[in-house]
């Protein structure tokens, strides 16, 4: 075994350098180090970076050695042991105990409900032409309607919606990678108010559909196929589970965010890249209205969207709205041929892995042509939903929810969002435009 190499000169001026120019040093260190990098941190176990994809996909199939990061204060006042932030045996039960609210019938209903969502979409977006929206908010306004609904069994509401869009934005500022990864461990981090205030409101939302779903199934009000929420409360009572204090709080706050989160943002993506890209654009657009035809899009005309499918892939591989994965060694082990010490933290940075020209062609190019020639599955160095036991339980919910949305929206609007308007992102556990996505919506010239 040998030692994780560390850059020259590396310290703490390297390690704020990481985490105030990110993006540029991600880049660097893609095209100089073949499969990780150690950069040492006073008072606090080293930062390892990891980019080569194989060693990536080691170290996130192996939770027993490379456990999820402890929540930080500031995320635990939305929720401390959700889904995406529980371990071992607690993340075993409860990835089972909601496992069916993502089976093949739920991820038919959830895209059946993205095409009646859209077309809603739609029809208020044709009385408002050449108008100027924020795209994102208007994403999110889609997706977490859509989350709700299929999820939590309740509709919240446009109006909620955009409620929820404003306190992401507070939290995304809140949790904002940046300097504090080379700070030690000991200093205390002040929380802002706007941001508890906001993480108060996720929670509330979260007790708030909590107790009605339980007055809806005692009064016998509640039919039809039991959602998450529905099966999280009526596992309660099974003498195999054993919720934590706050469980189902915590997984449905979980859910509010990762339901929707994800989806909302690569849509975003996608359309403003589609804006810069006319010819993609079109392709898209031609293939929709062949397949659209009288109603509303549906589960089954997923597999008849290949282009839009391309499309979207190709999106999701330059801003992978999860643009980093993070673990910490739970003792000193291997990966590869290299040591990595007890409690590294590990970042596997999917931002400069999916730009890297050992594995893609012209890498910075928006290409969507490239996943004709081979399929996303296939490629080690792409893997925007993580991978692993780990990896997102709701992809398939995003990739046929966001298939049915572009394909729609396409079809009858030209979204032009301004040159540069992804150029100033904000670094949070996910990859969020930091002051909203302008764009005009406007019908096209042969409607």
């Amino acid at each position: 075994m040998r030692s994780i190499p560390t850059p020259p000169d590396a310290g703490v001026i390297d390690a704020v350098r990481f985490g105030t120019d990110t993006f540029r040093y991600l880049g660097g260190i893609q095209t100089r180090y073949d499969d990780a990098l150690q950069i040492p941190i006073p008072t606090r176990p080293p930062l390892v970076i990891v980019t080569n994809p194989t060693l990536a996909r080691d170290l996130l199939s192996r939770p027993d050695d490379f456990g999820r990061v402890p929540a930080r204060e500031t995320d635990s006042l939305i929720a401390s042991q959700g889904l995406v932030q529980s371990e071992g045996e607690l993340w075993e039960q409860q990835r089972s105990v909601v496992a069916p609210a993502f089976s093949g019938r739920q991820v038919a209903a959830y895209a059946d409900t993205v095409g009646r969502r859209v077309e809603a979409l739609a029809e208020e977006w044709a009385d408002r032409d050449d108008d100027d929206i924020d795209l994102h908010r208007e994403m999110t306004t889609l997706t977490v309607r859509v989350a709700t609904e299929v999820l939590l069994g309740k509709d919240i509401g446009r109006e909620r919606a955009v409620e929820f869009h404003e306190w992401m934005a507070v939290a995304g500022e809140e949790l904002e990678f940046g300097i504090d990864i080379a700070t030690p461990e000991w200093l205390p981090t002040r929380v802002s108010p706007a941001f508890r205030e906001a993480a108060a409101n996720i929670r509330g939302l979260a007790e708030d559909m909590i107790k009605d779903r339980r007055e809806s199934l005692a009064n016998g009000e509640h039919t039809g196929p039991p959602d998450m929420l529905t099966i999280l409360i009526q596992r309660e009572d099974d003498p195999d589970v054993e919720y934590p204090e706050n469980q189902i709080r915590d997984e449905v706050a979980t859910f509010l965010i990762a339901g929707h989160e994800t989806t909302a943002l690569s849509l975003t993506y996608t359309l403003a890249l589609l804006s810069d890209n006319s010819d993609v654009r079109d392709a898209v657009r031609t293939e929709a209205r062949e397949v659209i035809g009288d109603g509303p899009l549906d589960h089954d005309d997923v597999d008849r969207l290949p282009a839009t499918q391309r499309a979207y892939n190709e999106s999701l591989r330059l801003y992978p709205p999860a643009w980093g994965v993070f673990r910490q060694a739970n003792h000193t082990t291997d990966l590869g041929d290299y040591d990595v010490p007890d409690g590294a933290a590990t970042i596997v940075p999917l931002w400069s892995i999916h730009r890297d020209a050992r594995y893609f062609e012209s890498p910075d190019t928006f290409d969507p042509s490239r996943w004709e020639r081979r399929g996303p599955t296939s490629v080690d160095a792409y893997f925007p939903f993580s991978t692993g036991p780990h990896a997102c339980i709701g992809r398939s919910f995003a990739l046929s929810g966001a298939t049915l949305a572009l394909a729609r929206l396409v079809a009858d609007f030209d979204v032009d969002v301004a040159s540069g308007a992804l150029d100033d992102l904000r670094l949070t556990p996910t990859l969020r435009p930091r002051e909203g996505v302008p764009a005009t919506v406007s019908t096209p010239d042969d409607r």
